[in-house]
């Protein structure tokens, strides 16, 4: 749904997907009134409530999703400091309303003071847990905007708040994560917005929820025709949206507070002058027809959030309560129970998720940044604040470790993209307390994918289809390949998988690494911030650790350091999954332009054996395996991170395409390699976490003790580690 423009106003709330994990609210089996609030109740409080600067106006800006959940969360403050003060009854409890004029002075006014919550930092949030990749766009979902309070809580306005020159984001006050915690999310579900009964039932049990719509010019409340705007019957002023036109104007989010017999209350962001002090009426018809999405939610209890993890400056998958419960730095077996075990003395614990990300950058679709950190407007200003602002003060601090004379190191490790980003973060919390503890100040690229868990499933679907003739039985397809099929299974998912959604997939991952290395590209971004990092801290070293697809990111960020005279002091890729000729032109090429030594490119695959009893999903051999036979352009592509790209394997004479253009390029290559360059054939069949040895395949690089050791010892200079790798198990 496209951002709209109409009557000064921006329109831009997008509907939910559909998450089938959402709890559904259902109602409490008693009684409603005939009306909620009462009569009473609007006239004296409303009123009162618009007074205090409570009905919120965005203007122009397109943030309605957070302006809306902001009334929300206001709302449910100001009932709730009502009835703290005993001005009104307590649901189901005997009582009379008191109204504000029988008790008005200055002290009774102060008391009922309370400070709007920030929509700015709501609307963050709904950008930010968006279902939408990208920021090209102002508008979000009311998902979105519900996970950030659920994860993050809500600061007041005056610790987030925007220019008024410019209108864009400011950084927030120091402090605001603390204010925010304050003001934590309990219990909340969606609710079936077509059911009246169940919405007018949680308006009744909470007093208010969050909504969006499509609105339409019924909502400017001109007057339709002479009879004029209709009101309510029993509150003077309170008018009735119209729905004599109902032409779509866009998506709109606000609170419903109440309810009428002609329909819901709805509390607006356009100001205290729209309406009755800034609420009108919307009939239930006009709901059925236009409304988009319903949530209730209740003001959680503030809970004290442990020092370690108060700065929640980034995306994170846990919400206040389990950050209070210190859930986050829990077991990596279950993530539910029991305290994750020091390996190191403390020195090298895991991460923290929040910390993981700091040293990150998520890379999207056509090879765009994604923000992650809550406090930066945009992806340009979050990557500038990993890469150059926060290592401009910690680089110097983490190379205190190292051995004496050694200068400050970066280390720029790109994973492979197969994992989810989440499963990458993990990876990263584990792996890269071992760099920093070792004085190199690790930087991440991760790509947010999910190829790995999508190859597999496609793999499965295609055994079922092409193998066994329609689904797999409940016992599962695994277990039946493993005694039924041969090489001739592994050909037919082969072909499979050049014929189906796999190969795209494969496609669109090396696109999006060309596509981010143009200019305003994630990569470029990301090499302008290198360059400026290095020439804020000379000498600065900068090295780069590439696994499988990461050897794709990492040749194109060596070919546009080379294009700024920028000298990567090494590179050391593990089973790199690109092709011979592209590394000709980017690792070759960055030897030929100065931009990598020769001696400084260092190189790990695991030997033909140990690729063929290596599996992904079903197919019965490695990822690159596959890589080079269904996946690249050409059938039997050379890999650069499979052994028989450095020297002939008489075994396996038809391991490569014949074509004469495919064997120039591996010639080309083996001359390049002749000398200096160090390669490691890993041919043994177990390696070791540090915890236990598993099976040698292409995604255990990272987890090997032993290869993860030796990198740091090189890009230290010297042994012994500061640290030993004691633990790279749980991922």
């Amino acid at each position: 749904m496209p951002t709209t423009q109409s009557e000064g106003r921006c329109f831009d709330a997008r509907p939910d997907r559909i998450d089938y994990r959402d709890r559904t609210y259902l109602p409490r089996l008693v009684s409603l009134p005939e009306r909620f609030p009462s009569v009473d109740f609007i006239t004296s409080f409303f009123p009162d409530y618009s007074g205090n600067d409570l009905v919120l106006d965005q203007g122009q800006e397109g943030a309605c999703t957070g302006f809306g959940l902001a009334a929300v969360v206001n709302y449910l403050l100001w009932k709730s400091q009502l009835e703290g003060k005993k001005l009104i009854a307590l649901p189901g409890v005997e009582g009379t309303l008191i109204r504000p004029e029988a008790i008005w002075d200055e002290a009774y006014a102060k008391e009922m003071e309370i400070d709007p919550v920030s929509p700015h930092m709501l609307y963050q949030m709904a950008r930010l847990y968006d279902e939408w990749p990208g920021e090209d766009y102002e508008g979000s979902s009311c998902r979105g905007a519900m996970k950030g309070w659920y994860r993050h809580g809500v600061c007041l306005l005056k610790n987030w708040m925007k220019k008024p020159s410019t209108g864009k984001a400011r950084v927030p006050k120091v402090g605001w994560e603390l204010d925010a915690a304050k003001r934590p999310m309990g219990a909340y579900y969606r609710i079936n917005k077509d059911s009246l009964n169940d919405m007018q039932s949680a308006i009744a049990e909470v007093g208010a929820i969050y909504c969006s719509a499509e609105v339409h010019p019924g909502w400017w409340l001109e007057e339709p025709d002479a009879k004029g705007l209709e009101h309510d019957r029993e509150i003077k002023g309170l008018p009735i949206i119209s729905m004599a036109n109902m032409d779509p104007t866009g998506g709109h989010a606000f609170a419903f507070v109440g309810y009428t017999a002609d329909g819901f209350i709805v509390q607006n962001s356009w100001g205290p002058d729209w309406g009755f002090n800034g609420f009108a009426v919307l009939r239930y018809r006009d709901w059925l027809l236009h409304g988009s999405d319903a949530w209730v939610a209740v003001l959680g209890a503030a809970m004290r959030i442990p020092k370690d993890f108060a700065a929640s400056r980034t995306r994170s998958s846990t919400g206040l309560a389990d950050v209070a419960a210190g859930k986050m730095n829990w077991s990596w077996s279950t993530e539910t129970t029991g305290a994750a075990p020091s390996h190191t003395g403390g020195k090298a614990d895991p991460w923290s998720e929040e910390e993981a990300y700091l040293h990150s950058i998520v890379l999207g679709n056509e090879g765009r940044p994604l923000n992650r950190l809550v406090d930066m407007p945009d992806a340009e200003a979050a990557l500038r604040e990993i890469v150059f602002e926060i290592p401009s003060t910690r680089v110097p601090e983490v190379a205190k470790t190292l051995p004496k004379g050694q200068p400050p190191k970066v280390v720029v490790y790109a994973h492979g993209g197969l994992n989810s980003e989440g499963d990458s973060i993990h990876r990263i919390r584990r792996l890269a307390p071992y760099f920093e503890a070792n004085g190199i100040y690790p930087i991440f690229l991760t790509w947010r994918t999910g190829f790995w868990e999508s190859i597999s499933n496609i793999l499965d679907d295609a055994v079922s289809e092409f193998v066994f003739g329609g689904p797999a039985g409940a016992g599962g397809v695994f277990d039946d390949i493993r005694q039924r099929l041969s090489d001739a299974k592994d050909r037919t998912l082969e072909v499979a998988c050049s014929n189906i959604l796999v190969k795209p997939v494969w496609s669109q991952m090396k696109q999006n690494a060309d596509v981010g290395s143009h200019a305003g590209g994630g990569l470029a971004q990301f090499a302008n911030a290198l360059v400026k990092l290095r020439a804020e801290l000379k000498p600065l070293e900068v090295h780069c650790v590439g696994h499988s697809a990461g050897s794709i990111i990492l040749g194109q960020l060596l070919t546009l350091l080379g294009k700024k005279d920028f000298k990567v002091d090494s590179v050391e890729l593990y089973a790199a999954a690109c092709t011979v000729e592209f590394a000709n032109r980017h690792y070759a090429g960055a030897v030929e332009n100065g931009t990598l030594a020769k001696k400084s490119l260092y190189c790990h695959t695991m030997s033909d054996r140990r690729e063929q009893e290596d599996s992904i999903g079903p197919y019965g051999k490695s990822l690159l395996y596959l890589v080079s036979r269904a996946l690249e352009d050409v059938h039997k592509m050379p890999l650069l991170g499979m052994e028989g790209a450095w020297r002939d394997l008489s075994s396996r004479s038809d391991l490569w395409n014949s074509a004469s253009a495919i064997q120039k390029q591996l010639g080309q290559w083996r001359d390049f390699v002749s000398k200096e360059i160090s390669l490691t054939i890993h041919d043994e069949p177990f390696v070791t976490d540090g915890v236990t040895a598993r099976p040698i395949a292409h995604g255990t690089f990272d987890n090997d003790v032993a290869v993860i050791a030796n990198t740091i010892v090189r890009l230290r200079g010297s042994k012994p580690l500061a640290v030993e790798i004691a633990n790279l198990s749980g991922f």
